[in-house]
């Protein structure tokens, strides 16, 4: 063989590349596989506080990893969805779809579920007791604030009661208000007022001008007239004044006159008392010139003696 010919290959012989790419594929199939399991979010790792999420207990039991608490926070739509939000992952028996066989990865392997070693299904709720589960956790919905429980044994509830329910929130701070200013004990003085019945800076009717307003003020006399008396004689009264002289102001029917008051005119006289002297006095007039054209037609009628 001379020097620099290239090497005949070996019958059977792999290449180097062609095994890379070998080992790479069989490990993509090996992630592949492993994802078939459902894999689990991070979770809390106690109870949810308040009246949100969906608190679940998992109890592994004789398999080992003791009392696991978590919370699933919002409000998940089934019990598969709130375990796998509470940090669980999940598998179910091979061809029997919706039963759980397996809850990270225990038991390992898949044990097919018998009655006496399977994951048994309660719900309870916050400081209440377990209940164990009529429905599968495919179909059924937690409500907010409830709790799931997972126990793996022969149908026995989880090892611990269902976490205590939260406490209530504190009240709100009181607004501080303050006191109303209390009113005196004295009433703030009326105003005074008004003297008279008009406004200030009137002027009195009748008063003489630059009066101030308010001053009581005499009204204007008046004068009556007494009617004129017949010959005869008249019946007086012993009231009225004699004929031609001015009567005296009546403070009676005026009185003081108010600011801006309207003066009432005084009620009319009836001179009764003189109409029925006069009337007397003409009846009398009267008889007596009947009962002389009386005496003297009788006496005209008697024959002379």
């Amino acid at each position: 063989m001379t020097a620099g010919a290239p090497r005949a290959r070996r019958r059977g012989s792999v290449p180097l590349g062609s095994a890379r790419r070998l080992v790479a594929g069989s490990a993509a199939l090996l992630v592949a596989a492993a994802g078939l399991a459902v894999a689990a979010p991070a979770a809390e790792a106690a109870a949810c506080s308040g009246s949100s999420g969906v608190t679940v207990v998992v109890d592994f039991g004789s398999l080992g990893g003791g009392v696991q608490t978590g919370c699933a926070g919002g409000d998940p739509a089934s019990g598969l969805a709130a375990l796998s939000a509470a940090g669980h992952g999940y598998t179910f028996v091979p061809r029997q779809f919706g039963l759980v066989c397996q809850i990270d990865a225990r038991p390992n392997p898949c044990n097919g579920a018998p009655t006496t070693a399977y994951w048994s299904y309660w719900h309870a709720t916050r400081g209440g007791s377990w209940s164990y589960a009529t429905a599968g956790a495919g179909g059924y919905n937690p409500q907010p604030g409830t709790v799931e429980g997972w126990a793996f044994g022969a149908g026995g509830r989880p090892g611990i009661a269902p976490p205590a329910a939260p406490a209530p929130p504190p009240p709100p701070p009181k607004p501080t208000t303050r006191p109303a200013p209390r009113p005196s004990a004295q009433p703030p003085p009326a105003p005074a007022p008004p003297s008279g019945s008009a406004a200030a800076g009137g002027e009195a009717r009748g008063g003489p001008p630059g009066s101030a307003a308010g001053s009581p003020s005499r009204a204007p006399a008046r004068t009556t007239t007494a009617p004129p008396t017949s010959a005869g004689p008249t019946a007086t009264d012993g009231t009225s004044p004699p004929t031609g002289a001015a009567a005296a102001p009546s403070t009676s029917d005026s009185g003081l006159t108010a600011v801006g008051a309207v003066q009432r005119p005084p009620p009319p006289r009836y001179p009764w008392k003189r109409l029925l002297g006069s009337a007397l006095a003409i009846l009398l007039i009267v008889g007596i010139a009947v009962t002389g054209i009386l005496v003297a037609r009788r006496r005209r009628s008697q024959p002379p003696m």
